[in-house]
């Protein structure tokens, strides 16, 4: 464990388990800036990636690593109606949708940190009522734990003092062989179901089956098999499970079903993903271009995220699963990426 001076009064810290994996985190946003994991060769890859400068967390970064919220994805047209009012958010996608928390949601927030022990670090931060125009006060937390068996757990949070929505998730981007396009990563998604969306990237409503459609990857496949008859991937995946969508709050649902998962034959890097949420947001990177990062820079496809969510725009859409929760109901889930050699 190493904690450093970041700048401009933020932290840096560093975890790294027995076997030589490293997680970086910092305060501002409750981003990870960095995980690094040794391929079949012994080569240290950036398979996560960040920034070692402090102001690149404060400007519009592509979310980069990055804890997101108070409400994940898109919002149509920046509003939404709860117990007969209108709320109305901040408008930061294309001047008219309200995207990840708004212009200055927790991304860009410095988040209180405390050391928990060696391996696992604590991240708070308070949500006051009015914030990019959400309902009530909301106490977050967000902890890191980074165990011997390369696992990567975020355990989520959120009290809230009146009834609010609430989706968060981590937006890291991933590529297993540190650099280059990622269409020769094999992903396996365990999702019978996706969320189409409009040419403004918002949900049509609609939840299509994934079988026989770019979107299957119910058997894996590479990444590029299909990604251009798609425009490439921005849509949330529904995971495989009788009434998964029925309980918004069950923090110990399916946490040892594998989700997800990349692999690059390449590097011979494996990621699967965990978690205690219903869905995944698969990002293919397409928006990503010329975004300087160490040691390298992003451009279209050079990267991917899995944002575990509740289905995005859920305010919106009275059919989909309720986001809703208070003081009588308590935010708590949990998402695992975990990395080993095949």
């Amino acid at each position: 464990m190493q904690i450093k001076n970041f700048g401009g009064g933020y932290l840096l810290y560093e975890l790294k388990n027995k076997n030589g994996m490293i997680l970086k985190l910092t305060d501002i946003g409750a981003s990870i800036t960095g995980v690094f994991f040794k391929d079949k060769n012994g080569n240290e890859v950036q398979a996560a990636f960040g920034s070692d400068a402090y102001s690149f967390y404060l400007e519009p970064h592509d979310y980069i690593g990055a804890s997101v919220g108070r409400v994940a994805n898109r919002t149509i047209d920046s509003e939404f109606i709860l117990d007969g009012k209108t709320y109305k958010l901040t408008k930061n996608d294309n001047g008219k949708h309200h995207l990840h928390g708004g212009a200055e949601g927790i991304s860009f927030k410095k988040f209180d940190s405390k050391l928990l022990n060696n391996n696992s670090i604590s991240f708070t931060y308070f949500s006051k009522e009015g914030e990019e125009g959400y309902p009530a006060n909301v106490n977050i937390e967000i902890v890191y734990t980074l165990t011997d068996d390369n696992e990567i757990l975020i355990n989520y949070f959120a009290d809230a003092d009146a009834p609010t929505p609430l989706n968060f998730t981590n937006h890291a981007y991933w590529n297993l062989n540190g650099e280059g396009t990622i269409y020769e990563h094999d992903l396996f998604i365990d999702s019978s179901f996706y969320l189409p969306v409009t040419d403004e990237c918002v949900s049509t409503g609609d939840i299509l089956k994934t079988e026989n459609t770019p979107f299957d990857f119910t058997k894996t496949k590479k990444i590029g098999a299909d990604i251009e008859k798609t425009n490439g991937y921005d849509n949330c995946f529904i995971f495989n499970e009788k009434n998964i969508l029925s309980n918004t709050n069950n923090e110990e649902n399916n946490l040892n079903k594998l989700r997800a998962s990349c692999y690059s034959e390449n590097t011979g890097i494996y990621l699967e993903l965990y978690t205690t949420k219903p869905a995944m947001h698969f990002y293919s990177g397409n928006m990503l271009n010329n975004r300087a990062v160490r040691n390298t820079v992003l451009n279209k496809h050079n990267a991917f995220c899995f944002e575990t969510e509740f289905l995005p725009a859920a305010m919106n859409f009275p059919h989909f699963p309720s986001i809703i929760f208070d003081s009588n109901k308590s935010y708590n889930h949990k998402t695992i990426y975990k990395l080993s050699l095949k």
